[in-house]
């Protein structure tokens, strides 16, 4: 997927959403994602080692979601707790353009808060 480019795929609302077991197939290739409540979004949520390392992943996140051309929702709060949303708003969906950004920001760099870590092993790079 992080060869792909939000850009092949331009989000529009004749964008196709994504069947759900196409869905469900790529939430379970990306395993630092879940599927929201609603199956409208992918959601990446993790704790910082500080300030810092949350601010470097969400500038990271940016200058990503800048080239590519497809924009995430991007939280943060207490300081530290990071909260990824990804959706195509074209179409209040998924689409595919969703997973290739979501593979992408997965190959950030993160300082992860070693207690998070710890509760989250899928999150160390190998």
């Amino acid at each position: 997927l992080v060869r792909l480019s939000c850009k092949d795929n331009i989000c529009s609302k004749d964008t196709p959403r994504m069947p759900a077991a196409e869905v469900d197939s790529m939430v379970k290739s990306l395993e630092l994602w879940q599927l929201s409540d609603d199956r409208q979004k992918i959601v990446r949520t993790f704790t910082g080692k500080n300030f810092k390392a949350a601010m470097d992943f969400l500038n990271n996140a940016a200058a990503i979601a800048e080239e590519e051309g497809h924009h995430p929702d991007m939280h943060l709060t207490n300081y530290r707790q990071v909260k990824v949303e990804i959706y195509t708003q074209a179409i209040g969906s998924l689409s595919l353009a969703d997973f290739i950004l979501a593979a992408k920001l997965d190959e950030i760099d993160v300082d992860y808060s070693p207690k998070w870590l710890k509760q989250n092993p899928a999150a160390r790079k190998s």
